[in-house]
């Protein structure tokens, strides 16, 4: 009888000990610095609304073990110079090891000096491209309208379906290569399409344009400090402020420009000071010849230069994260060609049917589609 009641007892112990211990939940991960991804020691990790907290160590790693009752509470992380950040538990243990990236304190570029001026905007550019995990959506799909106009005279138009399997985690090239998919839906032309290359989209050469998404450009960290640097204003109001920085390269090159052909490669790009994300670019860019498998090619089929303008811009699509929003393209030479890719109506989920790239269009135009498209303002 004794021996029958201690089981019971043990089982008992047993089932409240691990009721108690599923209750239990461990955030872990390490606090890095957005510039410079460097760890940052002694940051406090604490439960808002409790007393619970811990810091992180000389590595920048913390481990924090709490009841699951705090699952939807904020945590906030903060250090010595650097601006607080707060995110949910959930946000911390749906990834194991996460990292959470402090901005450093901000200040007006005009508290600095001049000789230091050229320093923090390194520093701006770099913690931006730091960010880009943070602020911009990751797996993502949405509606596009892409228009192209060659030799000033043959338009074509399309409505494609888009699909990003992982956004803006991933900036290698091979990596937008391979995640990124588009569908042609419905297409109008004012020309015949003959012969077939008159039916090819350019909308992968437009697409290099998201600098957020692609390396090689004034966003990535190991190209950066090639570039010559200047603060051209400093927009405020109410609701944010923005930095604008000039860009320019005195020997550009592929590694840092993604043409094989380039000559001058100079721009602008907008970033809010608030969370570092990039608002816009501008660029302009002269290289030796145009062809229509696009700059990254390396080959040339015009004569003389050709130039290109590039607008790319970006707004809050889906829980407060970025995506892109438009490019403008126009380039000039002995070929010509205006392309404009606007994304919209954005969602969360991928949309799994869409596989490949619509290189061609073939299909013919549904006038009644065209009647009724109108395409959503910014």
């Amino acid at each position: 009888m004794q021996i029958r009641i201690l089981k019971v007892v043990l089982l008992f112990m047993l089932f409240v000990s691990g009721t108690v211990f599923s209750q239990n939940i461990t955030i872990k991960g390490k606090v890095l610095d957005a510039e410079t991804n460097q760890p940052v020691e002694f940051a406090n990790i604490g439960i808002v609304g409790s007393f619970m907290g811990t810091a992180s160590d000389f590595n920048g790693g913390f481990e924090l073990t709490i009841s699951e009752e705090f699952r939807s509470y904020p945590v906030r992380i903060s250090a010595v110079g650097y601006q607080p950040k707060e995110l949910r538990v959930g946000d911390l243990i749906d990834e194991i090891g996460v990292n959470v990236k402090l901005i450093q304190q901000s200040y007006g570029i005009d508290q600095v000096e001049v000789m230091a001026e050229s320093k923090r905007l390194y520093g701006i550019l770099k913690t931006a491209a730091n960010m880009i995990s943070d602020n911009y959506m990751q797996a993502y799909a949405s509606n596009v309208y892409f228009s192209q106009t060659v030799s000033k005279s043959q338009k074509t138009e399309v409505a494609l379906d888009y699909a990003d399997a992982s956004g803006y985690g991933d900036r290698s090239y091979n990596n937008a290569y391979q995640k990124r998919d588009y569908k042609v839906k419905e297409v109008r032309r004012n020309f015949e399409q003959k012969p077939l290359k008159k039916g090819m989209l350019r909308a992968d050469d437009v697409l290099e344009f998201d600098i957020v998404r692609v390396r090689g450009n004034v966003l990535d960290a190991d190209v950066v400090d090639q570039f010559d640097l200047e603060l051209v204003k400093n927009d405020s109001s109410p609701k944010d402020s923005v930095w604008v920085i000039k860009y320019s390269l005195s020997k550009p090159d592929f590694a840092a420009t993604g043409d094989e052909q380039v000559i001058s490669y100079i721009g602008v790009v907008y970033i809010s000071s608030v969370d570092y994300a990039i608002l816009r670019n501008e660029l302009e860019v002269v290289s030796k010849g145009y062809h229509h498998a696009g700059r990254a090619s390396g080959l040339v089929s015009s004569s003389g230069e050709y130039s290109y303008k590039v607008n790319t811009s970006y707004r809050k699509a889906i829980d407060n994260k970025y995506a892109l929003s438009k490019i403008e393209y126009s380039g000039s030479g002995s070929t010509t060609i205006d392309m404009i890719w606007v994304n919209y109506d954005y969602r969360s989920e991928m949309d799994t049917q869409i596989k490949g790239r619509s290189y061609y269009t073939t299909q013919q135009t549904d006038d009644s589609f065209w009647n009724r498209f109108t395409l959503p303002k910014e």
